[in-house]
């Protein structure tokens, strides 16, 4: 059942300056609710139980800048081990990624910063990354401290938001913010492989989709 929230908005044919379009990884442990992130901000929707995600799943959402259309290509990546090695495909060419972690679980968190250091040293120079500490809505339960992921990524150069697809907390943010740093002077640059991922995603199937925190 989807709860409140709708869809990133859409660009008005009217209004809409120039259309820049970027290739956007989501890489995570898995369980921490990255395919409902990206269901939440792609659709508006959020289902209590979400499959796991096989390989990676593909989709596209638009984000409305002043001049600018940013259309996201995103990936969004299975977290289960086995499928580690498949990960630099997708991030390859990427100009953003989302880091996720859950806050109620440290484990998830120390991952995420592997994912950082990887990203850093093997991903495209002026990748943007960002933070998201997601189930905000499980604070109760949470075991990473706001401040301490805050700081991490201060010190990273990484945008951060606590994020929650379920109550639809801080979503369309992460990506809005992501569309405000990338740069809208060139196009993106992984037009080839996402051509590619396409085709991937039609021979595949359908996907299977699975504010700032600090007060």
């Amino acid at each position: 059942m989807a709860n409140r929230g709708g869809p990133a908005q859409r660009p008005n044919p009217q209004t809409q300056g120039k259309i820049c379009q970027f290739k956007l990884v989501l890489l995570g442990e898995s369980a921490v609710g990255k395919s409902s992130l990206v269901l939440r901000f792609v659709k508006g929707q959020f289902h209590e139980y979400q499959e796991s995600t096989i390989g990676a799943a593909f989709l596209t959402q638009t984000v409305c800048l002043e001049d600018t259309t940013v259309k996201f290509e995103i990936w969004d990546t299975a977290g289960q081990e086995r499928y580690h090695s498949l990960a630099p495909m997708y991030y390859r060419g990427a100009q953003a990624a989302i880091i996720v972690y859950d806050i109620t679980n440290m484990d998830s968190f120390g991952r995420a910063k592997v994912w950082v250091k990887e990203l850093q040293r093997q991903a495209s120079p002026n990748i943007v990354i960002a933070l998201a500490g997601n189930k905000a809505d499980l604070a109760n339960s949470r075991a990473v401290e706001c401040e301490e992921a805050q700081t991490y990524a201060d010190e990273n150069g990484l945008l951060f938001m606590e994020t929650s697809a379920k109550t639809a907390k801080n979503v369309n943010e992460i990506f809005l913010a992501i569309a405000k740093k990338l740069p809208k002077n060139e196009q993106a640059s992984g037009a080839g492989s996402t051509n590619q991922g396409r085709r991937l995603q039609e021979l595949d199937g359908s996907p299977k989709a699975a504010g700032n925190c600090c007060k």
